[in-house]
C-alpha cells in the first residue's frame, strides 16, 4: 500500500504578498516578539515596491514619518529615519526642503526593512486557496504553482487591490496596452518617435505624463472623461481622513452613509492631482507650443467607445457632451485607471484567488463586511471557518486610509497583530502584547 502523504507544517499565521503591508505586519509581529509560527509567501524575487512608477522626480504625497512603523513606535530600527542614517544620507536628505519623499527612496526604504525580516519566502506564485479540516479543526491550505502547499490557522491578505481594467469593446492587455504599474518596462521597449496614450486624469495620469514629455517620443495623447487635471483636495482638514480616529468613525458606519462620505472625501486620492504637478504639464505644454512643436494633446470629456489592438492601438473616441467622434492611434496605450475595491465593485473587488469563497463571506449588498480588526465576517453558518485578515484591501469598511497609502499601514499591522494575540495567540505573545503601548 502507499504511504499517505505527510501533512505540511501547520502555521499560526501566513500571509500572502510581502509588499508595504504585509512587511508593516512583519515588522509588527517581531517587535511584539510573536511566539507562534509565521510565513509570507511573495510572488516576485524581492520586494518591489511599485517598480514600474519609479519616474524621474516623483514623490510619494506622504509624510516619511508615516512610514512602515513610527507612528507606532518610532524607537524602532525599521524607520524611514534610521534608513536614512544607516545609508548615510539623512543629512543630504534633510537638506533638500522636500515635504514629501522621493518615490525612488520609499522604493529603497522598503526593500531596505524587507531584507532584514524573517520568515519571508519569495518566487512563490500561489494558484489555490482551500480550507481543510482535520482533527476537528479547519485551516487554510495555499498551493502555488510549483505544486508545494503551506497550512495556516489564519491567512493575512496583503496581494494589494486588483487592477481597474476598463470594459471597452476591443481593448486586450497585450505589450501594447499595460496599466500603469507597468509602464515603466513597457515604455523603455519603444522606439524613438513612438506614440503614447494614457488613459486617466489622476496624479499617476499626470506624472506618466511628465515622464514621457522628457523621452525621444512623438506625440503624447492625454484621454480623460473630465474636463481638467482636477486639483487634488490637500486641506489639513480633508487630510484627517487618514488620522486613526477617522478609521473608527467610518468603520462605525452602515455602507449607506460610508458612501455618501466617500462622495465627500473622495477628492484627497482620486481622480485628482497635486498643483506642483498639473503647474508642472502645463508649463510644459506651453513651452512646447513656444517652441512650435506641441507634442501634448488632450482630448477632455472624451471616452473611448471601442478600440483595436494589432499593430497599433487604434481608439474611436467620443466627446462625452456634444457626441462628436474622432479616431486616434498609438503605439502603447497605459491605463492610468487605478484599482478596484471591494465594496464599491462588490464581489468583482474580491482578490482572484478568494472568488470561490465570496458566498462564505458576510455581504451587505456589494459591501464585504469587515470587522474593526481587519477580520473578514462570515456569513451565518460558516463562523467555524478559519480566520481570514485583509490587510490594506479594505476601503470600503475603514475608508481612505486604507487606499494604498502609507498614512495608517502601522496602525493597521498593531490592530491585526492585537487581534491575532486576543484569538488565541500563545499565551507567552497575549503576555509580551500586554507590555506594547
Amino acid at each position: 500500500m502507499p504511504m499517505p502523504m505527510p501533512m505540511p507544517m501547520l502555521y499560526d499565521l501566513v500571509g500572502i504578498g510581502f509588499g508595504p503591508s504585509n512587511i508593516a505586519l512583519a515588522i509588527a509581529l517581531e517587535e511584539i516578539k510573536f511566539q507562534g509560527s509565521r510565513l509570507f509567501l511573495e510572488r516576485n524575487k524581492g520586494s518591489r515596491w511599485q517598480e514600474g512608477m519609479l519616474l524621474e522626480g516623483s514623490d510619494i504625497q506622504n509624510n516619511p514619518l508615516r512610514d512602515l512603523i513610527t507612528p507606532v513606535n518610532p524607537r524602532s530600527p525599521y524607520t524611514f529615519v534610521n534608513y536614512l542614517h544607516q545609508t548615510g544620507r539623512f543629512w543630504h536628505f534633510l537638506n533638500l526642503g522636500s515635504h514629501y519623499p522621493l518615490r525612488k527612496d520609499f522604493f529603497e526604504y522598503v526593500a531596505w526593512v524587507a531584507s532584514q525580516l524573517p520568515n519571508v519566502k519569495y518566487d512563490v506564485d500561489i494558484c489555490e486557496i482551500t480550507i481543510q479540516k482535520e482533527g476537528g479543526e479547519s485551516f487554510w491550505r495555499v498551493t502555488d504553482t510549483q505544486g508545494n502547499t503551506y497550512c495556516a490557522r489564519r491567512l493575512i491578505m496583503g496581494t494589494g487591490r486588483k487592477l481597474n481594467i476598463p470594459s471597452i469593446p476591443g481593448l486586450k492587455m497585450a505589450d501594447r496596452v499595460v496599466h500603469l504599474t507597468n509602464y515603466l518596462p513597457a515604455v523603455r521597449q519603444l522606439p524613438p518617435g513612438a506614440q503614447v496614450a494614457v488613459l486617466g486624469s489622476s496624479q499617476s495620469a499626470v506624472e506618466i505624463l511628465l515622464d514621457l514629455a522628457g523621452r525621444s517620443l512623438g506625440n503624447i495623447i492625454s484621454i480623460h472623461r473630465s474636463f481638467s487635471y482636477r486639483l487634488k483636495d490637500t486641506s489639513p482638514f480633508s487630510d484627517e481622513v487618514y488620522f486613526p480616529e477617522f478609521t473608527d468613525y467610518y468603520h462605525a458606519l452602515p455602507p449607506r452613509q460610508r458612501a455618501l462620505l466617500d462622495n465627500q472625501v473622495r477628492q484627497t486620492n482620486y481622480s485628482s492631482a497635486d498643483g506642483d504637478v498639473i503647474s508642472s504639464l502645463y508649463l510644459r505644454m506651453y513651452e512646447d507650443e513656444l517652441n512650435g512643436g506641441k507634442r501634448i494633446f488632450v482630448f477632455r470629456n472624451h471616452e473611448i467607445e471601442k478600440m483595436e489592438c494589432d499593430q497599433k492601438v487604434v481608439m474611436d473616441l467620443k466627446d462625452i457632451y456634444t457626441g462628436s467622434q474622432e479616431r486616434v492611434s498609438a503605439d502603447l496605450l497605459v491605463l492610468a485607471t487605478g484599482f478596484l475595491d471591494i465594496g464599491r465593485n462588490g464581489r468583482t473587488g474580491l482578490p482572484l484567488l478568494l472568488s470561490n469563497f465570496a458566498e462564505y463571506f458576510d455581504w451587505s449588498g456589494e459591501y464585504l463586511q469587515v470587522e474593526r480588526d481587519y477580520r473578514v465576517r462570515y456569513a451565518p453558518g460558516h463562523d467555524s471557518l478559519p480566520d481570514i485578515y485583509l490587510n490594506g484591501l479594505c476601503e470600503s469598511s475603514h475608508g481612505l486610509g486604507d487606499a494604498g497609502s502609507f498614512s495608517l499601514v502601522s496602525i493597521r499591522a498593531r490592530d491585526i497583530c492585537t487581534s491575532i494575540a486576543q484569538r488565541g495567540a500563545p499565551a507567552a505573545l497575549r503576555a509580551s502584547h500586554a507590555h506594547v503601548v
